[in-house]
Protein backbone atom coordinates (compact mmCIF):
# COMPACT_ATOMS: atom_id res chain seq x y z
CA UNK A 1 0.00 0.00 0.00
CA UNK A 2 1.26 3.71 -1.40
CA UNK A 3 0.73 6.31 1.42
CA UNK A 4 0.60 9.71 -0.06
CA UNK A 5 2.35 12.02 2.61
CA UNK A 6 2.03 14.99 0.96
CA UNK A 7 0.26 17.87 2.00
CA UNK A 8 -2.74 18.18 0.27
CA UNK A 9 -4.10 21.12 -1.72
CA UNK A 10 -6.97 22.94 1.11
CA UNK A 11 -8.69 25.07 -1.62
CA UNK A 12 -7.84 25.46 -5.23
CA UNK A 13 -4.63 27.69 -4.27
CA UNK A 14 -4.09 27.29 -0.76
CA UNK A 15 -1.19 24.86 0.66
CA UNK A 16 -1.09 23.22 3.82
CA UNK A 17 2.69 22.80 4.89
CA UNK A 18 4.47 22.83 8.04
CA UNK A 19 6.97 26.47 9.15
CA UNK A 20 10.19 26.47 11.22
CA UNK A 21 9.88 28.57 13.75
CA UNK A 22 12.71 28.84 16.65
CA UNK A 23 12.48 27.90 20.39
CA UNK A 24 15.04 29.31 22.78
CA UNK A 25 16.71 26.84 25.18
CA UNK A 26 19.26 29.99 25.94
CA UNK A 27 19.61 32.94 27.22
CA UNK A 28 17.94 36.36 25.05
CA UNK A 29 19.25 37.52 23.22
CA UNK A 30 19.93 34.30 21.01
CA UNK A 31 23.25 33.82 19.19
CA UNK A 32 23.61 32.30 15.57
CA UNK A 33 26.91 31.86 13.93
CA UNK A 34 27.23 32.72 10.33
CA UNK A 35 30.97 31.06 10.02
CA UNK A 36 32.60 28.33 11.91
CA UNK A 37 31.81 29.74 16.23
CA UNK A 38 34.77 28.94 18.80
CA UNK A 39 35.52 25.51 19.45
CA UNK A 40 33.19 23.72 21.98
CA UNK A 41 30.54 26.95 20.71
CA UNK A 42 27.45 25.80 19.20
CA UNK A 43 26.19 27.31 15.92
CA UNK A 44 23.16 29.05 17.53
CA UNK A 45 21.21 28.51 21.23
CA UNK A 46 18.25 28.16 20.21
CA UNK A 47 15.60 25.20 18.42
CA UNK A 48 14.01 25.15 15.14
CA UNK A 49 10.81 23.24 15.30
CA UNK A 50 8.05 22.81 12.75
CA UNK A 51 4.48 23.82 13.22
CA UNK A 52 1.58 22.96 10.51
CA UNK A 53 0.47 26.02 9.03
CA UNK A 54 -2.01 27.04 6.06
CA UNK A 55 -0.08 29.65 3.52
CA UNK A 56 -2.77 31.46 1.51
CA UNK A 57 -2.17 31.87 -2.27
CA UNK A 58 -2.50 35.96 -3.29
CA UNK A 59 -3.87 35.39 -7.04
CA UNK A 60 -6.67 36.59 -8.27
CA UNK A 61 -7.28 37.88 -4.68
CA UNK A 62 -7.71 41.44 -3.54
CA UNK A 63 -3.93 41.37 -1.92
CA UNK A 64 -2.63 40.37 -5.41
CA UNK A 65 -2.70 43.77 -6.26
CA UNK A 66 -3.97 45.58 -2.79
CA UNK A 67 -1.51 44.45 -0.40
CA UNK A 68 0.38 47.00 0.96
CA UNK A 69 3.90 48.05 3.10
CA UNK A 70 1.99 50.11 5.84
CA UNK A 71 -0.67 48.10 6.55
CA UNK A 72 0.29 43.95 5.82
CA UNK A 73 4.06 44.86 5.43
CA UNK A 74 4.31 43.15 2.01
CA UNK A 75 3.56 44.10 -1.43
CA UNK A 76 3.28 41.93 -4.42
CA UNK A 77 4.33 44.12 -8.08
CA UNK A 78 4.11 43.12 -11.80
CA UNK A 79 7.49 44.58 -12.19
CA UNK A 80 9.83 43.03 -15.71
CA UNK A 81 13.20 44.37 -15.49
CA UNK A 82 16.09 44.56 -18.26
CA UNK A 83 18.54 42.09 -16.17
CA UNK A 84 18.19 38.25 -17.13
CA UNK A 85 20.94 35.93 -15.96
CA UNK A 86 22.20 38.32 -12.92
CA UNK A 87 25.23 36.38 -13.42
CA UNK A 88 27.65 39.61 -12.85
CA UNK A 89 27.44 40.95 -9.51
CA UNK A 90 29.71 43.52 -9.96
CA UNK A 91 27.78 45.50 -12.69
CA UNK A 92 25.03 45.44 -10.52
CA UNK A 93 26.17 49.24 -9.05
CA UNK A 94 26.72 50.09 -12.48
CA UNK A 95 25.27 53.28 -14.30
CA UNK A 96 22.12 51.62 -15.75
CA UNK A 97 22.47 48.06 -13.56
CA UNK A 98 20.15 46.15 -11.59
CA UNK A 99 20.73 48.57 -8.54
CA UNK A 100 19.46 51.51 -10.63
CA UNK A 101 16.28 49.21 -11.78
CA UNK A 102 15.08 48.66 -7.87
CA UNK A 103 15.56 52.25 -7.09
CA UNK A 104 13.39 53.12 -9.58
CA UNK A 105 10.88 50.54 -8.40
CA UNK A 106 10.83 51.36 -4.90
CA UNK A 107 10.33 55.36 -5.42
CA UNK A 108 7.41 54.46 -7.82
CA UNK A 109 5.90 52.18 -5.94
CA UNK A 110 6.87 53.18 -2.41
CA UNK A 111 4.50 55.99 -1.14
CA UNK A 112 6.99 59.29 0.49
CA UNK A 113 10.04 57.57 -0.95
CA UNK A 114 12.30 60.13 -2.81
CA UNK A 115 15.82 58.68 -2.38
CA UNK A 116 16.56 54.92 -2.16
CA UNK A 117 20.06 54.11 -0.98
CA UNK A 118 21.14 49.89 -1.70
CA UNK A 119 23.45 48.18 0.12
CA UNK A 120 23.17 44.60 -0.22
CA UNK A 121 22.06 41.53 -2.67
CA UNK A 122 21.56 38.10 -1.98
CA UNK A 123 21.73 35.96 -4.98
CA UNK A 124 20.27 31.96 -3.64
CA UNK A 125 20.65 29.73 -6.62
CA UNK A 126 21.06 26.29 -4.25
CA UNK A 127 18.58 23.98 -4.05
CA UNK A 128 19.16 23.76 -0.39
CA UNK A 129 20.48 26.42 1.93
CA UNK A 130 24.14 25.07 3.48
CA UNK A 131 24.32 23.78 6.78
CA UNK A 132 27.04 25.23 9.31
CA UNK A 133 29.50 27.91 7.06
CA UNK A 134 26.92 29.28 4.51
CA UNK A 135 29.92 31.13 2.28
CA UNK A 136 28.63 32.88 -0.27
CA UNK A 137 26.77 30.03 -2.07
CA UNK A 138 23.03 30.38 -0.45
CA UNK A 139 19.78 28.58 -1.17
CA UNK A 140 16.04 29.05 0.24
CA UNK A 141 15.99 29.86 3.86
CA UNK A 142 13.44 27.70 5.70
CA UNK A 143 13.34 29.79 9.39
CA UNK A 144 10.68 32.17 9.91
CA UNK A 145 12.89 35.61 10.61
CA UNK A 146 12.61 39.44 10.30
CA UNK A 147 16.22 40.35 8.20
CA UNK A 148 16.74 43.69 10.18
CA UNK A 149 15.91 44.89 14.45
CA UNK A 150 15.73 48.07 15.37
CA UNK A 151 19.19 48.62 16.43
CA UNK A 152 20.73 46.74 13.40
CA UNK A 153 18.79 49.10 11.25
CA UNK A 154 19.87 52.56 13.04
CA UNK A 155 23.70 51.17 12.33
CA UNK A 156 22.70 50.51 9.06
CA UNK A 157 21.49 54.70 8.41
CA UNK A 158 25.07 55.38 9.85
CA UNK A 159 27.03 52.84 7.83
CA UNK A 160 25.46 53.62 4.49
CA UNK A 161 24.46 57.55 4.65
CA UNK A 162 27.03 60.40 5.48
CA UNK A 163 27.58 60.74 9.06
CA UNK A 164 25.78 64.59 9.15
CA UNK A 165 22.89 63.10 6.53
CA UNK A 166 22.55 59.95 8.82
CA UNK A 167 22.19 62.54 12.02
CA UNK A 168 19.85 64.68 10.42
CA UNK A 169 17.86 61.77 9.16
CA UNK A 170 17.32 60.56 12.87
CA UNK A 171 17.10 63.52 14.49
CA UNK A 172 14.50 65.46 12.25
CA UNK A 173 10.48 64.03 14.04
CA UNK A 174 8.87 64.14 10.80
CA UNK A 175 11.76 62.39 8.96
CA UNK A 176 10.76 58.64 7.95
CA UNK A 177 13.45 55.93 7.20
CA UNK A 178 12.17 52.54 5.78
CA UNK A 179 14.36 48.73 4.78
CA UNK A 180 12.61 47.57 1.99
CA UNK A 181 13.77 44.11 0.82
CA UNK A 182 13.14 43.63 -3.01
CA UNK A 183 12.20 40.00 -3.50
CA UNK A 184 12.46 38.45 -7.31
CA UNK A 185 12.69 34.65 -8.94
CA UNK A 186 15.51 34.24 -11.40
CA UNK A 187 14.81 32.42 -14.27
CA UNK A 188 12.04 29.95 -13.51
CA UNK A 189 8.48 30.52 -12.79
CA UNK A 190 8.47 29.37 -8.56
CA UNK A 191 7.35 25.86 -7.98
CA UNK A 192 9.91 24.76 -5.04
CA UNK A 193 10.70 26.45 -2.23
CA UNK A 194 8.47 29.77 -2.42
CA UNK A 195 8.54 32.48 -0.43
CA UNK A 196 5.17 32.92 2.42
CA UNK A 197 4.68 36.34 3.89
CA UNK A 198 2.92 37.35 7.30
CA UNK A 199 0.26 39.85 7.26
CA UNK A 200 1.45 42.23 10.37
CA UNK A 201 -1.50 42.77 11.76
CA UNK A 202 -1.42 39.17 12.83
CA UNK A 203 1.58 39.35 14.43
CA UNK A 204 2.46 40.39 18.50
CA UNK A 205 5.68 42.07 18.06
CA UNK A 206 6.73 42.06 21.58
CA UNK A 207 5.87 37.89 22.11
CA UNK A 208 6.23 36.69 19.09
CA UNK A 209 9.66 38.21 17.56
CA UNK A 210 13.17 37.09 19.38
CA UNK A 211 16.26 39.74 18.86
CA UNK A 212 19.28 37.73 17.55
CA UNK A 213 22.87 38.41 17.23
CA UNK A 214 24.19 37.43 14.00
CA UNK A 215 27.91 36.42 14.55
CA UNK A 216 29.68 37.77 11.23
CA UNK A 217 33.23 36.49 9.75
CA UNK A 218 36.22 37.35 11.82
CA UNK A 219 36.77 41.39 11.40
CA UNK A 220 33.00 41.70 10.33
CA UNK A 221 31.61 42.29 13.67
CA UNK A 222 27.97 41.01 14.21
CA UNK A 223 24.59 41.75 12.68
CA UNK A 224 21.01 42.49 14.53
CA UNK A 225 17.65 39.95 12.54
CA UNK A 226 14.59 38.71 14.63
CA UNK A 227 14.15 35.02 14.95
CA UNK A 228 10.25 34.52 16.12
CA UNK A 229 8.23 32.52 18.07
CA UNK A 230 5.64 30.20 16.71
CA UNK A 231 1.62 32.08 17.22
CA UNK A 232 -1.00 30.13 15.55
CA UNK A 233 -2.66 33.39 15.10
CA UNK A 234 -0.37 34.05 12.32
CA UNK A 235 -1.39 34.51 8.64
CA UNK A 236 0.68 33.71 5.79
CA UNK A 237 0.44 34.69 2.01
CA UNK A 238 2.30 33.56 -0.93
CA UNK A 239 1.79 34.22 -4.90
CA UNK A 240 1.56 31.11 -6.35
CA UNK A 241 3.92 30.53 -9.47
CA UNK A 242 5.81 33.96 -9.26
CA UNK A 243 7.55 34.66 -12.01
CA UNK A 244 11.22 36.36 -12.83
CA UNK A 245 8.68 39.84 -13.93
CA UNK A 246 6.94 39.98 -10.50
CA UNK A 247 8.15 40.80 -7.34
CA UNK A 248 7.47 40.95 -3.89
CA UNK A 249 8.44 43.75 -1.50
CA UNK A 250 9.26 43.32 2.39
CA UNK A 251 9.81 45.94 4.98
CA UNK A 252 12.16 44.92 7.21
CA UNK A 253 11.78 48.29 9.60
CA UNK A 254 10.28 51.31 9.30
CA UNK A 255 11.35 54.31 11.93
CA UNK A 256 7.25 54.99 11.73
CA UNK A 257 6.03 51.49 12.30
CA UNK A 258 4.17 50.50 15.40
CA UNK A 259 4.33 47.12 17.53
CA UNK A 260 0.72 46.76 16.88
CA UNK A 261 -1.98 48.14 14.65
CA UNK A 262 -1.65 51.46 12.74
CA UNK A 263 1.38 51.53 10.44
CA UNK A 264 2.98 48.03 9.93
CA UNK A 265 6.76 47.61 11.51
CA UNK A 266 8.13 44.83 9.43
CA UNK A 267 7.53 41.84 8.07
CA UNK A 268 8.06 38.32 8.80
CA UNK A 269 8.73 35.61 5.77
CA UNK A 270 10.95 32.73 5.00
CA UNK A 271 10.44 30.25 2.20
CA UNK A 272 8.54 26.93 2.50
CA UNK A 273 7.85 23.21 1.04
CA UNK A 274 5.11 23.24 -1.05
CA UNK A 275 4.90 19.31 -1.81
CA UNK A 276 1.82 19.68 -4.20
CA UNK A 277 4.33 21.24 -7.09
CA UNK A 278 5.67 19.76 -9.84
CA UNK A 279 8.60 17.26 -8.43
CA UNK A 280 10.27 17.76 -12.22
CA UNK A 281 10.18 21.72 -12.04
CA UNK A 282 13.55 23.33 -11.85
CA UNK A 283 14.95 24.69 -8.37
CA UNK A 284 14.14 28.22 -7.34
CA UNK A 285 16.70 30.32 -7.68
CA UNK A 286 16.34 34.27 -6.86
CA UNK A 287 17.71 38.01 -5.99
CA UNK A 288 16.96 40.13 -3.00
CA UNK A 289 17.84 43.58 -2.44
CA UNK A 290 17.72 45.70 0.26
CA UNK A 291 17.91 49.33 0.21
CA UNK A 292 16.53 52.18 1.90
CA UNK A 293 14.11 54.55 1.40
CA UNK A 294 14.34 57.96 2.85
CA UNK A 295 11.39 60.99 1.97
CA UNK A 296 13.90 63.63 1.24
CA UNK A 297 16.29 64.33 -1.83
Amino acid sequence: MTIDNRPKIVSPHDVETTLNYCVPHGPIPLIKYITEPPEGTPWMNFDIVSYPVTVHDVRSTPLETGASLDTQAFQFLEAPCKEREFLDEAGFANEGGYYDEVKELVVKNVDGAKKVVVFDHTLRRLAEEPKGDRGVERGPLLRVHVDQTEDSALRRVHKHLPEDEANRLLSLPNQRVRIVNVWRPIENVVAHNPLAVADWRSVKHARDLVVTRKMLQPGKGEGGTYNVRHNEEHKWYYMRDMTPNEVVLLKCSDTQGVDEGGIAKMCLHTAFKDETSDPEAPSRQSIEVSGRSVPFV
